[in-house]
């Protein structure tokens, strides 16, 4: 008998363990044919997107998404000129409605810092969802932000803690632990712009010895984009030490163990990488030492979340650092000819990312023939035109002599590889095929005295090698 009841228990346990999917579907005719795609954030530092669902949508502009898993989590689908989101919730069945397909204007195409209209996704088989939740929840705070920061260097405390019960009580019937922790930082947050000064108290009180949200939007951007500097602010000279000398992460974990802030271990790990990856973009002397750390953090991490997010850091941001190796290429040329950025090893290079359809290129193009002609010997000048398009592309370079310069076609998608986000985008790469400027100046901006200046200190340089 004992042991039936054992067998039965540990049956339901596994059956309740199970994971539940949760089904979005509904009907977007704009998208017939086409796949959407759900994503999700694998972290919420580096926001390296990760494929939750995919569907495709048929003739009659069916699409259904399913999503397994017992977590409870922001997800998003990208719309060219949209991003909506939604909350996951395992087990649900959601019916949604999805915005007409609207497609990028030129201008917003070839502008790098366009941003698409962010909204949240309606359900409409069920008024109750998180979705709904979060929507309503964040459109009373934008009204409360407002309000409290209408005169931000004199924020009347009275009015903040006001305008924050208000929304609280507002959305008090919510009882689901995701969205509570989601109110409590979002609160918090808002604190932080009006009254709260003190980011070392902030963290010791809301983070230090809390679980840590991995999940959690909120949670995250006020870790990441306002409290995501205090290891260095307040350890400068031990930490920018350790990294120096390259001690390695154990060292650098050890030492902050000690630290009122850093006791716990899981929130250790994690905000030691928060700080590291700020860090990383602020500072320009530490960056292939921060690289060093974070490769030496990947054997001693024991979290998997902020393992993931080490990785991913590590995958998109470790290669466009001065002094590191170039991502070589094989593409074609206007004849089909392939070409290697290696063929020119030994020379100077100067690798301009182009598109036919934009004014500044046309331009700068003009610029760059006698600049080439004049430099031959020692620099090389390649352009790379995201246009696999040989006729439009030599409707630019029309009445413009081309001999000495190398125009490419992207057929690789290699300006990913070299994060390129505007076109013109230039990079300028030692004779030993290494960075020597990441987003380079233009050719009416300076470069050939950059480059002047570059060849002259490599000439000296290898004179006094030889003399030794």
């Amino acid at each position: 008998m004992k042991k039936i009841l054992i067998f039965l228990l540990f049956t339901v346990f596994i059956f309740s363990a199970k994971a539940q999917t949760c089904i979005i579907h509904g009907n977007a005719g704009t998208y017939a044919g086409e796949t959407l795609r759900l994503y999700t954030f694998s972290d919420y530092i580096t926001e390296t997107k990760k494929l939750a669902a995919e569907s495709k949508v048929d003739d009659e502009g069916y699409f259904t998404f399913k999503v397994e898993g017992n977590d409870i989590f922001e997800a998003f689908i990208d719309l060219d000129v949209f991003k909506g989101y939604i909350i996951i919730e395992p087990g649900k069945d959601f019916e949604i409605v999805l915005p007409k397909k609207t497609v990028r204007r030129h201008e917003d195409i070839m502008n790098p810092y366009f941003k698409p209209y962010e909204f949240y996704i309606r359900i409409l088989n069920d008024e109750n969802t998180l979705t709904a939740a979060f929507k309503k929840f964040d459109a009373l705070y934008e009204q409360a932000l407002k309000k409290i920061l209408k005169n931000p260097k004199h924020v009347n405390p009275g009015l903040l803690e006001k305008e924050i019960k208000a929304v609280d009580d507002s959305t008090s019937s919510i009882d689901n632990d995701f969205f509570k922790q989601y109110k409590r930082y979002k609160f918090l947050d808002l604190r932080f712009q009006g009254v709260y000064k003190n980011k070392k108290a902030i963290v010791r009180k809301n983070y230090s010895s809390e679980p840590v949200l991995y999940k959690n939007p909120a949670y995250n951007k006020l870790l990441k984009t306002n409290l995501g500097n205090i290891l260095f602010e307040n350890y400068a000279d031990t930490l920018f030490r350790i990294l120096a000398e390259n001690r390695g992460w154990n060292t650098m974990s050890r030492y902050l163990a000690n630290t009122d802030l850093c006791r716990n271990e899981e929130f250790r790990e994690y905000y030691m990488f928060v700080n590291l990856y700020n860090e990383f973009y602020k500072n320009t002397v530490y960056k292939n030492n921060i690289i060093d750390i974070l490769y030496s953090a990947k054997n001693n991490i024991k979290n998997r979340e902020t393992l993931t997010a080490v990785e991913n850091f590590l995958n998109n941001s470790s290669n466009l650092i001065v002094g590191n190796k170039i991502p070589d290429f094989r593409l074609p040329d206007n004849s089909s000819y392939m070409h290697s950025l290696s063929d020119f090893k030994g020379k100077f290079i100067y690798l301009g990312f182009y598109s036919a359809e934009s004014y500044t290129c046309k331009k700068d193009i003009l610029l760059l023939p006698s600049l080439a002609k004049k430099y031959k010997k020692d620099l090389k000048i390649i352009l790379v035109f995201k246009e696999n398009n040989p006729e439009k592309i030599n409707k630019i370079l029309k009445n413009i002599d081309t001999g000495d310069l190398l125009i490419l076609h992207d057929d690789a998608n290699i300006s990913e590889e070299y994060e390129v986000r505007a076109y013109p985008s230039y990079f300028l790469i030692n004779p030993e095929g290494r960075f020597s400027l990441i987003y380079a100046p233009g050719p009416a901006e300076g470069i050939e005295n950059i480059y002047l200046k570059q060849y002259q200190n490599r000439k000296i340089k290898q004179i006094r090698e030889s003399g030794r």
